[in-house]
């Protein structure tokens, strides 16, 4: 696989592959921080890190950039990394998160290069952007197009001099430069260029300027000179390619050109005015990477080179270094608590620079999920690095056996006082100094003797509270059942009233009579019909005697019997309409036996028998949620002139009726809130006294 080829003064290379960190194998950008580290941009998988610590994943990216090629990667004023990439734009990186730059001109970025403090340059499909950056996410775009004089808008390389100027490449063959942020000066095939496309630039601070360029070679001229014009260069051997896809100048003054053969090195005299000789390293020279990418390679400040390849990385380093021997030197990375930072936590004040605990940490009973995380340096022996390490204050305080293991997850602490302690070694045999890190896991209030005691008292009283609670409750059901009993002995005996009081011994002996008369006046056909619709009605009645309760339809026939009935007595002296609304299945809605009748006779015998005129009785029926209503209007005298008309005489047995139903249903409203009965009287236009209405509302019982 890819990795990364050490290349050192005796000629010789190290190579290091997969099995020390890289996550692939080509390198297309690389960029020393300042902390000395060294950003890679490895195949699609984003970024990594190398250091002293070995090759390991760039931990702000969180996998954001994995499956995108980032093309490019530098560090700005604040120490924030920007990552230039094929499809998202630019990216910004610092210790809180992750900023994309705003208003590119478009998001495939070739190349991204500082300027002046507080800028940045990149190159992309649609020209170049000048981003003007501050704190904390502030960015300023100035975007350069043909419109600007760009010769073409896709740019394919930038580089910045040492004065400072911008230097950029088009795919057209055409290079430019920037200086003081305007566009000064454009070359082409005028000037010497070969019309290839120009994949790489390199400077030097006497003026002298390269080109590495597309199946042509390299070109240089001196910028810092009146009259500038490129020429390629001449070498005594020929380079392995001309196909050059990196430069870069080493503190020696030697120029390395990368190619898809190798690396070539050229040496030139001390005014670069001159080329002296030329290496080649290639595979057979233990140039494992062979193919170079393009723009990657840099001297880092050890006077080391690197180079990206598309088989993993190069350094060339110009002296040996002597191993250290000494005990490897250890150090905490990382505290988190429930798998958070404990810096990003509440108790971010007990953590040190150096992400030790500081003494005195206090943590509640349900914060006891630790996770400590360490490593060492030993630069003689990097990969036999191993720890050990013990939780003093938990049942098995024992140092652990040796791994290379760097990092302990401590889940479900109990309360108590810890501390824990870890040492590295790279013979079992050296240890490095002892790293430390005390803390302490709070008892639950459960736990604390004051609480158990206020507890056990409330527990107390609170056995006490249910126990009285319990017999209250008894109690009041016992006294509900009576209630209930009294109720329904009550009900008992109203319906036992309402079925002696079921039909007026006045109207019964009417109706006889009327039927008498039929039979004296020959008219015996219709006497019989009469005597017919008597016996259904009487047979009705008995029926629904015998029940708890009816059907509503039931009690509509009985009603309509019963007025046909009256009709035959008074001979047709008015008329009257029954109506039930569509949403009324009569069938199957259940009431009281008996309920209605005394109300509609009331209504005859007392609003219309005293008119003059026409009778008629209107009856209603309306059903809202589980309350049946029914209207009984009448246009009779009214109730105060009936009241007066029966001035004088004895109570009928219709009032002790009406009396004994208004009980009926005053008893079947139980708990509930709303008013069984009312009385209206109608009034015509003039104000005058119409008829009276009777509105009762009854609960219903549903059959399904």
């Amino acid at each position: 696989g890819g990795g990364v080829v050490k290349f050192l003064e005796s000629q010789a290379f190290t190579h290091y592959g997969a099995s020390h960190g890289l996550s692939g194998n080509r390198v297309y950008a690389l960029k020393q921080d300042h902390l000395g580290r060294l950003l890679l941009s490895v195949s699609l998988s984003g970024l990594q890190v190398f250091d002293s610590l070995g090759i390991h994943p760039f931990v702000r990216d969180s996998g954001f950039l994995s499956g995108v090629k980032c093309s490019g990667i530098s560090e700005d004023v604040f120490g924030r990394v920007w990552v230039a990439t094929g499809g998202k734009g630019i990216l910004v990186f610092d210790s809180s998160g992750m900023y994309a730059v705003p208003d590119l001109p478009n998001q495939n970025i070739r190349s991204i290069v500082n300027g002046t403090p507080g800028e940045m340059w990149a190159a992309t499909n649609a020209g170049i952007a000048r981003i003007t950056y501050s704190l904390p996410d502030s960015f300023s775009i100035r975007k350069y197009t043909r419109s600007d004089g760009l010769p073409n808008s896709e740019i394919g390389t930038l580089h910045t001099d040492e004065q400072g100027n911008l230097w950029f490449a088009d795919l057209s063959g055409k290079i430019g430069m920037f200086k003081n942020g305007q566009l000064a000066a454009v070359f082409g095939e005028k000037d010497g260029l070969p019309g290839s496309p120009v994949r790489c630039i390199e400077t030097e601070a006497g003026g002298h300027i390269w080109l590495g360029t597309k199946s042509a070679g390299i070109f240089e001229a001196n910028y810092l000179k009146d009259s500038m014009r490129f020429q390629e260069i001449r070498t005594p051997n020929k380079l392995a390619s001309d196909n050059i896809y990196l430069l870069l100048l080493d503190p020696k003054g030697n120029l390395w050109a990368g190619s898809e053969s190798g690396l070539d090195q050229i040496t030139f005299d001390q005014s670069f005015d001159k080329i002296s000789g030329t290496q080649h390293f290639g595979k057979n020279e233990g140039f494992l990477g062979i193919e170079t990418c393009q723009d990657a390679a840099l001297a880092d400040l050890e006077g080391n080179l690197w180079f990206g390849t598309m088989n993993g990385l190069m350094k060339y380093s110009p002296s040996d270094k002597t191993a250290s021997e000494a005990a490897p030197i250890l150090h905490f990375e990382e505290v988190t608590l429930f798998y958070k930072p404990l810096a990003q936590t509440l108790f971010a004040q007990w953590i040190n620079p150096e992400n030790e605990l500081l003494n005195g940490l206090v943590l509640p009973w349900d914060q006891n999920h630790l996770s400590f995380e360490f490593r060492a340096v030993d630069l003689a022996n990097p990969d036999a690095l191993l720890y050990r390490w013990k939780l003093e204050g938990s049942p098995n305080a024992q140092w652990s056996p040796l791994t290379s293991q760097t990092s302990v997850n401590f889940a479900g602490l109990q309360p108590g006082k810890y501390t824990f302690l870890v040492q590295a070694s790279a013979d079992g045999e050296t240890f490095s100094e002892t790293k430390s890190s005390s803390f302490e896991i709070d008892k639950p209030f459960w736990q604390l003797i004051k609480f158990q005691l206020l507890a056990g008292f409330l527990l107390l009283g609170l056995i006490l509270w249910i126990t009285r609670s319990r017999i209250r409750s008894i109690r009041k059901s016992e006294e509900a059942k009576r209630l209930q009993l009294e109720l329904q002995n009550h009900l008992l005996q109203l319906e036992q009233k309402s079925l002696q009081l079921q039909m007026n011994p006045h109207f019964l002996f009417n109706a006889l009579n009327s039927i008498q008369s039929l039979v004296s006046a020959g008219d015996t056909e219709k006497a019989r019909t009469q005597i017919g619709k008597f016996a259904q009605m009487m047979r009705g009645v008995l029926n629904n005697s015998r029940k708890t309760s009816i059907s509503l339809k039931e009690e509509v026939n009985a009603l309509e019997q019963y007025l046909q009935m009256e009709q035959f007595c008074q001979q047709n002296a008015f008329e009257y309409s029954i109506k039930l609304p569509e949403n009324i299945d009569y069938e199957e809605v259940d009431i009281p036996p008996m309920l209605l009748q005394p109300f509609v006779e009331n209504a005859v015998v007392h609003g219309i028998s005293h008119l003059e005129w026409p009778g008629k009785i209107d009856i209603n029926f309306s059903l809202k949620g589980e309350m049946l209503t029914c209207s009984i209007r009448d246009n009779g005298v009214g109730r105060e002139k009936a009241s007066q008309l029966q001035a004088g005489r004895n109570p009928g047995h219709q009032s002790v009726a009406v009396q004994v139903t208004s009980e009926r249903l005053e008893a079947m409203k139980g708990e509930m809130h709303y008013e069984p009965l009312v009385y209206n009287d109608l009034k015509n236009a003039k104000g005058e006294i119409s008829g009276t209405e009777v509105i009762i509302h009854i609960p219903i019982k549903v059959k399904f």
